[in-house]
């Protein structure tokens, strides 16, 4: 439990130096989280920001064992549907990982392996980006931003069973679409070799 987790119970909403020691400690990762939903860095700012403000006037419903990093995680992805609400711009959700990218530890890849992964990259993008919320969200939460079940599980309000499940479907539906895609490809590649 952070010095922060510790604190909250104690002070009353709206205390500006809380909203202040939540920024510095969980300004980056809230960002992060918000531009991965609304793919735009100018809406992910005011829905990072919108977030602590939510976080410090409602501190009374902070419970104390909880973690503050899944608590602010819950705000934040509410923010950002009411904000996907409001603009009516659920099809930005498309570009979920547009940010992002995956690297590999090879050194001076050849053009082809460098054609291959992007190619790779961007099926991968479009499999996630096709996954419905509720199976994207927990998928985004575990491996874009490390959480653990536990915090994703309190973060989404769900039993960690459930979201076992769901990344469990998560898996099989992006199997299914990246075996899709290496049948596709692999034929490509065999009628390119000499």
């Amino acid at each position: 439990m952070t010095h922060l987790e510790n604190v909250i119970p104690n002070v009353s909403p709206g205390d500006p130096q809380v909203y202040e020691c939540l920024m510095v400690e969980y300004f980056p990762f809230i960002y992060r989280l918000s531009i991965s939903i609304l793919g735009d860095a100018s809406e992910a700012d005011d829905a990072a920001q919108e977030t602590f403000i939510r976080a410090v006037t409602h501190l009374d419903t902070f419970q104390t064992g909880s973690h503050l990093k899944s608590w602010l995680a819950r705000i934040a992805i509410n923010v950002c549907r009411d904000t996907l609400r409001r603009s009516k711009a659920r099809t930005r959700l498309a570009q979920l990982l547009g940010m992002g990218s995956l690297q590999t530890g090879h050194s001076a890849p050849s053009t082809e392996e460098v054609v291959l992964r992007n190619e790779r990259q961007r099926s991968l993008h479009r499999s996630i980006a096709a996954l419905d919320e509720k199976h994207r969200l927990p998928l985004l939460l575990r491996y874009v931003y490390g959480m653990s079940i536990a915090e994703i599980s309190q973060t989404l309000q769900l039993s960690e069973g459930t979201v076992h499940s769901r990344l469990h479907y998560a898996h099989l539906k992006l199997r299914h679409s990246l075996t899709g895609f290496e049948q596709e490809i692999n034929p490509q590649l065999e009628e390119g070799k000499p």
